[in-house]
């Protein structure tokens, strides 16, 4: 897409978001709000995952590490130190973002498979490492795997709605920012072909790293925002390595290395999730993994990446 469909883009993209931040004073259906709210919050968790792989192509297999640091410093911030949930909640991107840069140093000097392998086995041995802190250092600190119950909120989902919406508007805007800056060409430039971009000046560990840190830190937002909703966590659920495969699957599914892939991927599949699993109970995941196949072999690009593609034939 050349850049002026881009700019008609994101006005369009700023207009519905416009829109959308004002959805709670006309949906009166507490399930239609939260399920919009669930939409909202998968698109900007998709986003984060996107936002490194999508344009290096460095498949980060571990995204869920950051999401569960991101629960557990909030968690234990106002537990332990009685910290107000909006701190807790900067703190939490914080310390994502600061744990994956140094994680970053030495996993992003991997390539192909080797770095996959490593940030999925970095996610595993965190889960591990809550589910045994107690014990091993005798310290009452993450609760073991019983968990940590977070002070109830007491905030409809009209609240939540408002914490994660601007939280997924920042996350597609640095898409933006990434699409049409020198720091963008360089990661897809790293995508292309990572010696020559080495060979022409691009610091390629250097805008990994950032895109990595960058990533790390939202979704540490994420997690801390999903504690505080849902008021109680435990290691298996928030190192999940389910929540990975949805942001990998959600992004490919729209296009990775785009700007609408995760808004359409993300919006598709949570929609189509919810449909089928209120109608076929037993067999909507069979149902789902079958869409996501024909999808993929119909559109290997994904959605928005396949119609960019098309749209650069006709010129040629």
């Amino acid at each position: 897409m050349n850049y002026r469909t881009d700019r008609i883009i994101l006005i369009i993209f700023l207009l519905i978001s416009t829109a959308v931040a004002f959805l709670p004073y006309f949906v009166q259906s507490e399930y239609l709000l939260r399920l919009i709210t669930v939409v909202i919050f998968w698109i900007g968790i998709a986003g984060c995952w996107n936002m490194m792989s999508g344009y290096t192509g460095y498949i980060d297999f571990g995204p869920v590490v950051y999401f569960g640091i991101g629960s557990y410093v909030a968690a234990i911030a106002m537990t332990k130190y009685m910290v107000p949930f909006f701190p807790s909640l900067f703190l939490s991107g914080l310390i994502s973002a600061v744990i994956a840069f140094f994680i970053g140093i030495p996993t992003l000097r991997l390539k192909g498979a080797y770095f996959a392998i490593a940030t999925f086995a970095f996610a595993e041995a965190m889960k591990q490492i809550s589910l045994e802190f107690d014990r091993t250092f005798k310290v009452s600190f993450f609760q073991g795997s019983d968990g940590i119950t977070l002070p109830i909120s007491g905030h409809d989902n009209s609240f939540f709605f408002y914490c994660i919406l601007p939280v997924t508007f920042v996350v597609m805007l640095t898409h933006y920012f990434i699409e049409h800056s020198k720091f963008g060409y360089g990661l897809k430039a790293i995508n292309e072909a990572e010696t020559a971009a080495e060979i022409s000046g691009v610091n390629t560990t250097a805008n990994k790293l950032r895109a990595y840190a960058t990533s790390a830190f939202f979704l540490g937002l994420y997690g801390a925002i999903e504690a505080y909703w849902i008021t109680y966590i435990t290691p298996s659920d928030v190192f999940n390595v389910q929540k990975t495969v949805q942001m990998v699957i959600m992004t490919l599914l729209g296009g990775m290395g785009t700007f609408l892939g995760p808004i359409v991927g993300a919006t598709f599949l949570t929609l189509i999730s919810e449909s089928l699993g209120t109608r076929f109970v037993e067999y909507y995941l069979i149902m789902i993994g079958g869409i996501i196949i024909v999808t993929i072999l119909i559109l290997p690009s994904g959605i928005i990446g396949t119609l960019k593609i098309r749209k650069r034939l006709r010129f040629i």
